[in-house]
């Protein structure tokens, strides 16, 4: 069995693999999500959001006013799913994706509503390149599982829900490990679980590495 550490929806291309080759997934979130009311900080050229979530809790984007970026595909499709352009898509890779937000972007006035625990990875790296607007526009909390999941595979998400899980349960002894990026990937390795990461961020990187 893999375990995933966020829900898939019906058309996740990792379900489809999954379905194709007889794999099951256990497809579960570790996190709990509440909106967290904010304001715009300021005039802005752009906003960049890191996660669908993000997405998700915005709430109304003046988008006659101003262009849209995401880290990466999932993002992406988030704001197509609102029936919003995306005007920047990274590769999920916050060094190489500030890097290239930087090319179209740098001197500009950049809005990032996030999560309260985000770690800031892309505005981090720019601060001193652009302008950094921030608001806090939803809270993520850890919700670990009621008891152990036995896997073969487990496929961590982000560095909260790898928090969620290991801070309570072991992993089975000998699964296999995935991050969906660096940043999860790095807080694996930090705890001393040997893991790999797709090139690009995403579920089709992920059915790379499994297939």
């Amino acid at each position: 069995m893999i375990f995933i550490s966020r829900d898939l929806k019906p058309d996740s291309p990792l379900r489809k693999w999954a379905d194709e080759v007889g794999e099951t997934i256990h497809a579960q979130s570790l996190l709990r999500f509440s909106a967290v009311p904010f304001e715009l900080p300021g005039p802005c050229d752009w906003w960049f959001f890191y996660s669908s979530r993000a997405v998700q809790f915005a709430g109304p984007i003046p988008t006659e006013r101003v262009r849209l970026a995401a880290i990466g595909g999932s993002t992406a499709a988030a704001l197509l799913r609102r029936s919003l352009r995306v005007d920047f898509c990274g590769d999920g890779h916050p060094d190489r994706t500030a890097e290239h937000f930087l090319a179209v972007a740098e001197g500009r006035r950049v809005f990032f509503p996030r999560a309260r625990q985000s770690r800031l990875s892309v505005q981090s790296a720019l601060a001193d390149r652009l302008t950094v607007l921030d608001a806090v526009c939803y809270d993520n909390q850890p919700a670990p599982p009621a008891a152990a999941i036995e896997a073969a595979t487990y496929i961590f998400t982000s560095p909260l829900n790898v928090a969620a899980y290991l801070d309570s349960y072991p992993l089975s002894p000998g699964a296999r490990v995935l991050a969906m990026g660096p940043s999860t990937g790095a807080e694996l390795l930090r705890r001393g679980v040997a893991c790999v990461w797709p090139e690009t961020a995403g579920e089709e990187g992920l059915v790379g590495l499994l297939g």
